[in-house]
């Protein structure tokens, strides 16, 4: 019975270990962000500003970034980001909005995802290998064009 225990101890804790996906949470005030960004936060001359954020391992990670516009028109409320980490290491893209925030950064040809933890204030999560519905099916299934 014993050794029925610890084989089954020993193939959770596999499971568990076996996992590749990564993830960390962290705090982060968007609201404070942007109260700072709009009279604070004075850019560089290069439009450059920077955000701290973290990576899957608890890491703090500083980045420089510039606003992108998605349109001509000027969309309120709605700051694209981009740029890179200080290191030089990772590239991102931010979507900040005026109550959360999402997005992606590379690293070494691993994409790492940003979004807030739902049902928590001021919380997000730094993962990569998100979970995919196997039975959605992407892209044209049925391209008719010839």
């Amino acid at each position: 019975m014993k050794f029925i225990l610890v084989l089954t101890g020993i193939f959770c804790f596999g499971l568990v270990l076996g996992q590749n996906k990564q993830e960390y949470v962290f705090k982060f005030n968007v609201k404070k962000w942007n109260k700072e960004f709009l009279k604070q936060h004075k850019p560089t001359k290069d439009g450059m500003v920077s955000i701290n954020l973290f990576d899957v391992n608890g890491k703090a990670v500083l980045f420089e970034v510039q606003e992108k516009s998605i349109s001509e028109v000027n969309v309120p409320d709605i700051k694209i980001f981009k740029g890179k980490s200080t290191d030089d290491t990772k590239i991102i893209t931010l979507t900040i909005l005026p109550k959360t925030m999402s997005g992606a950064y590379l690293e070494k040809g691993i994409q790492y995802f940003i979004e807030a933890v739902k049902g928590s204030c001021n919380h997000y999560k730094v993962y990569t290998k998100p979970e995919i519905d196997k039975k959605i099916e992407v892209g044209q299934i049925e391209d008719y064009i010839k």
